[in-house]
C-alpha cells in the first residue's frame, strides 16, 4: 500500500447531542489506525479525530456523558470529514426548539460545505444538514419514524423513506446506528483502500449490508393505535410468523370471537388480518433477502409461505422481479 496523507475527522457536538453518533464512528477510525500501525509498523495515524463544539467548550450529550473538545467553531480548522450525531429530543417541538438553538452550528456546516467537505448526518442530526439549504432538491433519509416531520419541513428535499442511508455528492444521511458505521466504512475505503476497511469491519463485527428500512416503516404504518387486543396479535404474527396463523387460531387464543377480532383489528389498522399477514411477510422475507444468505426455501420455510413457489410467486407480484434478482440488486447498490 502506497503512503496515504493524514485525514482530519471532525465531530460536531453540542449539549443534548447523541454521544454514539460521534463515538462509534471514532472508534472505527481508531480501528483502522491500529491496523494500519500493526500492519506497516507505522507511527502516524491516517486518521486524526477531533471534536468541536460552538464555544470550545466541554459539552454534556443527551446521555449525561461530558465530552471534552478541542476546537471551537471559529477556530481554523481542517475537516475532510464532519460527523453530524443525532440531537436528542422528546417529540417534535423539542426537535424545532434545538434546531432553532443550533443555527450557528448550521452556518458553520454550510461554510464547511461550501470549502468541500464531506459530511455525515445521522438520525436527527440529517436535520441540521438540512437546515442549511444544501439538500435542496438533492435526496436524503433519516430515522423512520421522523420521515413525516422530514417531508413537512423540507418538501424540497426528496426523502427517500425506504433507504438507511442517501449518498447525494459529497453529504451522507443515514437513519440507523449501522448505516452510520457503515458510510465511515464506504467513505475510510475510498481513502485507504478495501483491505484494511474490511479488516476494520471484521473486527468490530460491523455488519452494514441492511440498506433498506421497510420493516420499520410498516410497523411504523400499522401501529398508530392503542388498542391492546390488536397490539398483542400484531405481536404474535411478528414473534410466530413462520406458524400457520389464521383467523380462527387467533382468536381462540386471545379469547375474542372471530366476529370481534376481526372488527378490531380492520379499526385498527385499516386492512383485514390476513393482507396484514402477508404484508408482515413480505417485508420480512425483504430484509431476510437484504441482510443474509439464506436459500429461498430456507427463506420461504422461516417466514411462513406454503412454498418456495408461493414465495416466488408473491414476490414477482410484488415486484416484478424474482427473491434472487432482488437480492443481486440490493448487493449492488450496497457495493455501489
Amino acid at each position: 500500500m502506497q503512503n496515504l496523507p493524514t485525514f482530519n475527522v471532525v465531530g460536531l457536538v453540542f449539549d443534548g447531542c447523541q454521544a454514539s453518533g460521534v463515538t462509534s464512528p471514532f472508534d472505527v477510525f481508531n480501528v483502522i489506525n491500529t491496523l494500519w500501525k500493526q500492519q506497516r509498523g507505522e507511527e502516524a495515524s491516517l486518521y486524526n479525530c477531533k471534536l468541536v463544539s460552538k464555544t470550545g467548550a466541554a459539552i454534556r450529550c443527551s446521555n449525561g456523558m461530558r465530552l471534552l473538545t478541542d476546537n471551537a467553531l471559529t477556530d481554523d480548522i481542517k475537516a475532510d470529514l464532519i460527523i453530524i450525531p443525532g440531537v436528542h429530543h422528546s417529540n417534535s417541538k423539542t426537535l424545532l426548539d434545538s434546531l432553532k438553538r443550533l443555527q450557528e452550528e448550521c452556518n458553520w456546516l454550510k461554510q464547511k460545505i461550501n470549502d468541500g467537505s464531506v459530511i455525515v448526518s445521522n438520525c436527527s442530526g440529517v436535520f441540521m444538514l438540512a437546515e442549511t439549504g444544501a439538500l435542496k432538491n438533492k435526496e436524503a433519509t433519516t430515522a423512520w419514524w421522523l420521515g413525516g416531520l422530514f417531508k413537512k419541513l423540507y418538501p424540497d428535499i426528496n426523502h427517500c423513506a425506504d433507504q438507511l442511508l442517501v449518498k447525494s455528492g459529497l453529504l451522507y444521511s443515514t437513519g440507523s446506528m449501522t448505516a452510520n458505521l457503515g458510510v465511515m466504512l464506504k467513505i475510510a475505503e475510498q481513502q485507504v483502500g478495501r483491505q484494511l476497511t474490511q479488516s476494520a469491519a471484521k473486527t468490530m463485527l460491523i455488519d452494514a449490508s441492511q440498506s433498506y428500512a421497510s420493516p420499520y416503516l410498516f410497523v411504523q404504518e400499522h401501529a398508530d393505535h392503542q388498542d391492546s387486543l390488536i397490539l398483542a396479535v400484531e405481536s404474535q404474527l411478528q414473534r410466530d410468523i413462520s406458524q400457520r396463523l389464521t383467523l380462527d387460531s387467533l382468536a381462540q387464543t386471545h379469547s375474542v370471537s372471530v366476529r370481534t377480532l376481526s372488527r378490531r383489528f380492520k379499526k385498527a389498522n385499516g386492512v383485514n388480518l390476513n393482507d396484514y399477514l402477508q404484508s408482515l411477510r413480505f417485508v420480512n422475507t425483504k430484509l431476510l433477502l437484504e441482510t443474509t444468505n439464506l436459500s429461498i426455501e430456507k427463506i420461504a420455510e422461516r417466514i411462513g409461505y406454503s412454498s418456495e413457489s408461493s414465495l416466488r410467486r408473491l414476490f414477482h407480484k410484488q415486484l416484478g422481479v424474482s427473491p434472487k434478482q432482488y437480492r443481486q440488486r440490493v448487493k449492488q447498490h450496497a457495493d455501489a
